[in-house]
């Protein structure tokens, strides 16, 4: 049936209506959370990737907030999409969207005295809890002249999409579970190890919003790098790179990403320390699976941002904070980091 035809006929409109609703309802492309979801706490390390771990346990309790606003696409500006309405073909959208997330980091680590290569076995455990919102609303972009029941019709059925890839929810990330050796010299120090994401979290293929990422495994090697001067600089890295199983729920595998927090540092005292930090997240390979876009939804961000530490005079507890601005972006939601962290000497 033709737009015309439909404007001339009332009880054809409102066919037209109600077939665009249910199209909409039924075509609107899917967002599967491993499209842009990480296992990553973005931007997490800081002063410590310089500073030496003697044996012995230590603890953590980090809080981050993360705030979006802008969504983007694999072109790396406001993410878009589209549906087919009978009668009228392909209508394109905007997919405009808000994520809000407040993370609590327990974090537990473990510094043996046993000695590999000449570096201390080391261990740690990580459990974040997630707090996030998203909201997401379908902008279409509609020929002039279309009769207003249809444009009513197309609305409500995209209102109604936007509201289902909308929610909140609470609950448990993935856990990390790590072990390393750790080299540490007094100018320089290097830590190899291995980290593996069991999917524990909270997670629903049928909930909008999901703590955990998914029903699949991750591992990654990890390294860090760091080095110190006289003059009072620091320089530190942290870097992993993920190899995921695929998703038993939805059949989707993600690709590998690396992922590699940055810090430069200026130690004004023994006790005080300002300067830069950041991160790169940067997918290399596509995801593959049922819905998964041509492009593979390869993820990238950058981000940078002013930190502060302070180290108490004891060494036995330290406090930093930092904020972190994204750019760069790619297949993600596009904002801010900020991080509050508490680290502490056990025993």
């Amino acid at each position: 049936m033709s737009l015309l035809s439909a404007a001339a006929c009332p009880a054809a409109i409102r066919r037209t209506s109600a077939a665009a609703a249910l199209a909409l309802l039924a075509a609107a492309p899917a967002m599967a959370t491993e499209n842009s979801q990480v296992r990553a706490l973005l931007g997490a390390p800081s002063y410590e990737l310089a500073t030496p771990q003697f044996p012995g346990w230590y603890g953590q309790l980090w809080v981050q907030h993360y705030e979006a606003t802008q969504l983007r696409g694999d072109d790396g500006e406001q993410a878009t999409s589209s549906t087919v309405v009978p009668g009228l073909g392909t209508v394109p959208l905007t997919v405009q969207g808000a994520v809000r997330a407040n993370v609590l980091v327990p974090r537990i680590t473990y510094v043996t005295e046993k000695l590999v290569f000449d570096g201390r076995l080391g261990f740690s455990a990580t459990l974040p809890v997630v707090e996030q919102t998203t909201h997401i609303s379908l902008v279409p972009t509609l020929p002039a002249g279309l009769p207003a029941p249809v444009v009513g019709a197309i609305n409500a059925g995209l209102a109604a999409e936007s509201a289902r890839r909308s929610g909140s929810h609470t609950g448990l990330a993935d856990p990390e579970l790590a072990a390393f050796v750790d080299w540490a010299q007094d100018e320089s120090r290097l830590v190899a190890g291995f980290a593996v994401n069991a999917p524990l979290g909270d997670y629903d293929k049928a909930r909008a919003v999901n703590t955990g990422a998914g029903k699949y495994w991750t591992f990654k090697p990890l390294l860090v790098a760091s080095r110190v001067w006289e003059s009072g600089l620091e320089l530190g890295l942290r870097a992993t790179y993920s190899f995921n199983t695929r998703n038993s729920d939805t059949d989707v595998r993600s690709g590998q990403y690396l992922h590699a927090d940055w810090a430069g540092l200026w130690r004004l005292n023994d006790q005080l320390r300002i300067g830069l930090q950041g991160y790169v997240l940067k997918q290399f390979t596509k995801d593959a699976g049922p819905g998964v876009a041509d492009h593979g939804n390869k993820v990238q961000a950058l981000s940078a941002g002013p930190a502060v530490a302070y180290i108490a005079e004891s060494g036995t507890w330290a406090l930093d904070l930092k904020v972190m601005q994204e750019f760069s972006v790619r297949n993600r939601p596009e904002g801010t980091t900020s991080w509050v962290r508490l680290n502490m000497r056990l025993d």
